[in-house]
């Protein structure tokens, strides 16, 4: 079996986390790195020992790239990608599926028209806890959701919006806490629990408001398609990063998530499990299952598979996330269409 090259379009923070995966992998390798900037893409590939391209048009023009990673600022996610897969390439693209609804259906629609596949990195779906919540839940031991609640309580100073030139702007990050840090816990609870109908979200800059256009506070009341009620609620005020909580009530019992440790009571009892992730790359209030996602998208090309998170599916909680966000809108003056 060949593997796939692979280029990954933006050398950033979060670019590391993909050179790691792709050094643990069997089905793929790295072979090019892009960035606008000279001094990110030269020191990528002088480490990953690869070839550097400054416009990733030239990336993608290259027929010995078989793929390609988007991990770019999220106004860029969907023109790259839809670019890409017209150039016939699978992508992998970090999340947001786009800034919009109107842009994540045009990526599906461009992977659908190109054949290639297309995935998301909602990544923390591969991690343990969430995974054993998964398997209760379909399993049906402790019988049907009830409704349940997510935390996100994380903390972003005014710089880390400032220094990066396009966070905290409608146009180019196209909201913050909810889009960015918590898109994640979203998509996390839409996939445990069925699809989501909004019923109401409010959102506000509480400790930021100086500083971004955006949000940094973010609630949410949702209701799933078997009449379970939900609430999320997210912001970057807390005083430090704490481990993403998670809770559901179910008809026999209860589960509770704190980052990788489970309380799980149920009718013989309470059980506590622990799943900490055994990676070192990551944030461990977030998850490291990056490098699950990675392989796992590159094994299902290989064996002509759907990848675990398809562009249908991940589409979903974009749609979700839009409508909480034109719901809001008049809080923070988003740009409405």
């Amino acid at each position: 079996m060949d593997r796939l090259r692979v280029g990954v379009i933006g050398c950033g923070s979060i670019s590391g986390t993909h050179f790691h995966a792709l050094r643990n992998t069997e089905y793929a390798e790295l072979a090019a790195v892009c960035d606008i900037r000279p001094d990110r893409m030269e020191k990528a590939a002088k480490e990953q020992s690869v070839k550097g391209f400054l416009d990733w048009r030239e990336l993608i023009a290259q027929p010995d790239i078989d793929a390609v990673h988007v991990c770019v600022p999220h106004y860029l996610h969907a023109e790259i990608s839809i670019g890409a897969l017209k150039a016939g390439k699978h992508v992998l693209c970090e999340k947001p599926m786009g800034m919009t609804l109107k842009e994540a259906q045009a990526m599906e629609q461009a992977a659908l028209e190109s054949g290639k596949t297309l995935t998301v990195c909602f990544q923390n779906r591969y991690n343990g806890a969430s995974q054993r919540i998964k398997q209760i839940i379909d399993g049906g031991e402790l019988g049907k959701v009830l409704g349940g609640s997510g935390f996100v309580c994380w903390d972003r100073d005014g710089a880390y919006y400032t220094d990066s030139g396009w966070r905290g702007k409608w146009a180019t990050e196209g909201g913050s806490v909810l889009i960015n840090q918590s898109i994640h816990t979203l998509d996390l609870m839409r996939w445990l629990v069925g699809g989501f109908t909004l019923k109401s979200a409010t959102m506000t800059a509480k400790r930021l408001a100086d500083t971004i256009e955006t949000e940094d506070t973010c609630d949410m009341l949702l209701e799933n398609d078997r009449g379970g009620r939900f609430l999320l609620y997210c912001t970057v005020c807390a005083v430090g990063n704490m481990p993403v909580q998670l809770h559901l009530q179910l008809e026999k019992g209860e589960i509770h998530m704190d980052g990788s440790r489970l309380t799980i009571v149920g009718p013989d009892g309470t059980n506590f499990e622990d799943y900490a992730a055994k990676m070192t790359v990551g944030k461990d209030y977030w998850g490291a299952s990056h490098e699950h996602l990675i392989r796992e998208f590159y094994r299902a090309i290989q064996a002509g598979e759907a990848p675990y998170v398809t562009p249908a599916d991940a589409l979903e909680t974009t749609r979700i996330m839009e409508q909480a966000y034109l719901s809001a809108s008049e809080v923070r003056s988003r740009p409405r269409g």
